[in-house]
């Protein structure tokens, strides 16, 4: 049976070699062209010839017939399409389309193949188009044969893998965690007729699906396709009949091991001579490994977009123009809305630190290296954070740069624990000196005063002078005092107050204060909670800033104080006044130890008050405007309404 294959194959092409004009001897054969054969042999000829002609002429692999002497006598419609180049050029210079380094290797290969029958199979090398671009192929050579067995010539059919080395390329370059996995198998190539009855399928089926070919032979098209498959492919099968043309589909089949493989199936019609599909050649290609890599390739992407769709940091992903491509949704907090459409603008960083934005953005544009930046930025709701960015190019597989990621995150509170700490420090270090100061200085502070009280009788008409003495003798051990509540923990005598009750008497020993300089008080305390603190503490934050308040204003003036309850069991004290204000350049110098805007001031209270609500688990906020007036909240834990 191989014999008489073998035959046909080879009247086929020297057939075809003559009808070019060429001559070959033509193989003897005991069989005779004239002779009358039986009509089933006469169909299963016309059969054979057509399926060799139609796998000839339609595969999408490039075929080529070469003689004993090395030369190429025909090549498939593929091949010329494939290489550019014609029969006859190949004909003139049989390696043409081989790379120079790549001629006595490829000679080697079909001496053998030639001389001894070797059977070379998915053999990788490389083949030069006539436009002199060098493509990846796998090569497939076989010795031709007559009826006596002798060896006559070569086949070799070479497909081309370039795309499958640039995906490999691809997935390297951007360090994907799975990879295309191709297997060098053949395609399976089955005939039908046209009601699907098999009549040929080739030995490969055996190594793609376990069946071997004369088991695969007895089932039917339908009896090991996937259930849900089968409606396609019987609409496949009458539009190849309607149409008259080849078509491509999936499908999955299942093999002797009950496994569902998916494969991708070219659908080739065999047209008689009347114009009617007689068979249906189908070419099934093995893409299990293609799906599986889709699969993995999709479960990262998925991955990775969870990831981006909940991190709190802000990803930025532009072109090479700028244009922006991507937003996270933490955009959102500070955008106020996600879509972000256009090239990346500046207007919402802060005008000081724009410069510094630029020149590292050049600086990412030239060097094609991360850079990172912090910046100042206006929030959609008015406010301003601190974002540190860090800007990454992104590289194509040719290694050019297509567009950049830039992921920035919100390091305000970090930048805030830091001022903090550093004051922290400062606090720490004022502690340690004013320990010092307090032991130096009380001793002899107390012998001064002790003494000029004792001559204070007998100065007759010097006495103003010591009056004011004694009193920076006072001023100073006030500052001494002031110092020691930072130097030592102090004894607390905690106990449950009446924040309404404690706030009218420190308004009732500042009234006489006030109303000198005309200045009203307005209250409103809805209702009266109690609060757990010191007393004594508590009222000095209250003068402190009260008093401050009445400072700051010159000429009448009010001063409001309320209380509100909050729903976390805290109570906010509100005291407003109207006078001077802060200017914003100051505003974040406030509770520094010994800076003030007051001639006399310490610039110690504003610490020190802040100090105290802190060890009472409450916090102070101030806020100010220049001539507008300031409003500072104090929030303190609540007992009991």
């Amino acid at each position: 049976m191989a014999n008489k294959y073998e035959l046909r194959h080879t009247t086929l092409f020297t057939q075809n070699y003559q009808g070019r004009g060429h001559t070959m001897a033509k193989p003897k054969t005991p069989y005779s062209w004239k002779k009358k054969r039986s009509k089933k042999k006469s169909m299963n000829r016309i059969i054979t010839d057509q399926i060799l002609k139609a796998f000839f002429h339609y595969t999408t692999d490039t075929i080529s017939i070469s003689d004993m002497d090395g030369d190429i006598i025909l090549v498939n419609q593929a091949f010329e399409n494939y290489y550019g180049w014609s029969m006859e050029e190949v004909h003139q210079s049989p390696s043409c389309f081989i790379p120079d380094d790549l001629i006595i290797e490829t000679r080697q290969l079909f001496e053998a193949v030639r001389s001894m029958g070797v059977h070379i199979t998915n053999y990788e090398t490389i083949r030069k188009r006539k436009d002199g671009t060098l493509i990846d192929v796998t090569l497939s050579a076989t010795p031709i044969v007559n009826e006596e067995g002798t060896i006559i010539g070569a086949s070799c059919i070479t497909r081309d893998i370039t795309d499958r080395k640039k995906t490999e390329e691809a997935l390297k370059a951007t360090e994907a965690k799975y990879r295309l996995l191709i297997d060098h198998t053949q395609d399976i190539v089955s005939i039908y007729d046209e009601t699907l009855k098999l009549i040929y399928v080739s030995p490969s089926i055996e190594q793609q699906l376990g069946y071997l070919p004369e088991e695969y032979t007895s089932l039917t098209g339908l009896d090991i396709l996937h259930p849900e498959d089968q409606p396609l492919l019987l609409a496949k099968q009458q539009e190849i009949l309607d149409t008259k043309q080849p078509l491509q589909f999936e499908a999955r089949v299942q093999d002797k091991d009950g496994r569902w493989i998916s494969f991708e199936i070219r659908g080739i019609p065999f047209v008689n001579d009347s114009g009617t599909v007689q068979n249906i050649m189908l070419v099934s290609r093995n893409v299990m490994e293609r799906k599986h890599s889709e699969a993995a390739l999709l479960k990262s992407e998925e991955k990775h977009r969870i990831i981006a769709e909940h991190t709190d940091d802000f990803i930025m992903i532009t072109d090479i123009n700028g244009d922006v491509v991507y937003l996270s949704p933490s955009h959102e907090r500070i955008h106020g809305n996600r879509k972000q459409s256009g090239i990346v603008t500046l207007i919402d960083v802060h005008t000081d630190d724009r410069p510094l934005v630029v020149e590292h953005f050049k600086k990412l544009l030239a060097t094609k290296e991360p850079q990172t930046c912090e910046f100042r930025y206006h929030c959609v709701d008015g406010s301003m954070i601190v974002l540190e960015s860090k800007g990454v190019p992104i590289f194509s597989p040719t290694g050019e740069c297509d567009g950049f990621i830039i992921v920035s995150r919100d390091i305000t509170e970090r930048r805030n624990n830091e001022d903090l700490l550093r004051k922290t420090e400062k606090l720490s270090m004022i502690g340690e000196l004013a320990a010092g100061i307090a032991h130096e200085i009380r001793n002899p502070l107390t012998a001064l005063k002790g003494f000029v009280q004792l001559l204070y009788p007998t100065l007759n008409d010097k006495k103003m002078y010591a009056d004011i003495m004694l009193s920076e003798l006072e001023r100073i051990n006030f500052i001494v005092s002031e110092l020691l509540v930072l130097a030592k923990p102090q004894n607390v005598q905690i106990r449950h107050l009446s924040l309404v009750g404690l706030l009218e008497n420190v308004l009732a020993l500042l009234a006489s204060e006030a109303n000198l300089k005309n200045i009203h008080f307005h209250t409103s305390f809805p209702e009266a909670p109690i609060i757990a603190g010191e007393e004594i503490q508590l009222k000095q934050v209250f003068l402190n800033i009260i008093k401050n308040s009445i400072e700051a204003i010159a000429g009448q003036g009010e001063i409001h104080v309320s209380t509100r309850l909050l729903a976390s069991n805290q109570v906010i004290v509100r005291l407003a006044d109207n006078g001077c204000g802060i200017s914003e350049d100051i505003m974040p110098r406030l509770g520094e130890p010994f800076f003030t805007t007051k001639e006399n001031g310490t610039g110690l209270g504003l610490m020190i008050s802040s100090k105290i609500i802190k060890d009472h688990h409450g916090s102070l906020h101030i806020s100010s405007h220049k001539e507008e007036g300031t409003v500072i909240e104090i929030t303190l834990p609540i007992v009991r309404r």
